[in-house]
């Protein structure tokens, strides 16, 4: 996978994609058995202006995560249903569907207004979000959906191929929430403060390109709009080690 990751972003160093890989394999190396000490991991949150690379790095993370099998799609949708490809892009987006429909659901509810536009408070700060339902059924409504995607994930969550190859008995939920796993969406760069409390030590990862070839490649023909979604990504990954 090497490869096409150093194509699509030319301005990284070449060993990038190897640091990535030992980065994430060793993190899901250290994913103990049902005998060993159980810690809590990650769940990598994909995330950025859309056309930027992001479904490429999070096919690239999965297989990963799955030591090499790009068959085996339940690192980065578990059973939920994948969002189809279409023309724009038809290597498929690696987002699950609802993930993708509660981002969008939640940033209408908060904001009134669609996922392109931004309130000043929420760009310079995401985590304005949090305390911006309108109603506070929206939020508990967000939460059950979230909890159920994470549920799915946690139970389908990645297992090393050496076990399955013994067939060894599927692991205690417990364990297995000890694994990680990768969710992307691009709206996490306004909606992760939300998701924040729901997760385990979250991992983000921004994919970069440059904003001409963004702009050039997206219907929305928008360098600002670009501008805006990755200074919200950066500043909710921010706060989010917090």
């Amino acid at each position: 996978p090497a490869q096409p990751f150093r194509r699509h972003f030319r301005c990284a160093p070449p060993v990038l994609s190897q640091c990535w890989r030992e980065r994430v394999m060793a993190s899901t190396l250290r994913c103990r058995g049902p005998e060993g000490r159980q810690r809590a991991r990650s769940q990598i949150i994909v995330m950025g202006m859309s056309r930027s690379g992001s479904s490429l790095t999070t096919s690239i993370i999965a297989a990963m995560l799955r030591n090499g099998s790009r068959s085996d799609e339940t690192a980065w949708r578990g059973l939920g249903r994948a969002l189809p490809s279409d023309s724009a892009n038809p290597g498929g987006y690696y987002e699950r569907e609802d993930v993708v429909r509660l981002n969008y659901a939640t940033i209408s509810s908060v904001t009134g207004a669609g996922w392109t536009s931004f309130r000043p408070d929420h760009l310079l700060r995401p985590a304005a979000l949090n305390a911006s339902w309108r109603a506070p059924s929206g939020r508990a409504k967000f939460e059950a959906s979230a909890r159920a995607i994470l549920g799915d994930m946690d139970h389908h969550a990645p297992w090393t191929s050496e076990q399955r190859s013994r067939r060894v008995s599927p692991p205690p939920k417990a364990v297995l929430r000890a694994c990680e796993q990768v969710l992307k969406d691009v709206r996490f760069a306004r909606t992760l403060p939300v998701w924040r409390p729901l997760l385990r030590r979250p991992l983000c990862v921004i994919p970069y390109r440059h904003p001409g070839e963004v702009a050039s490649s997206s219907r929305l023909r928008s360098v600002r709009l670009w501008e805006e979604y990755v200074m919200s990504a950066l500043t909710a990954a921010r706060e989010a080690r917090d």
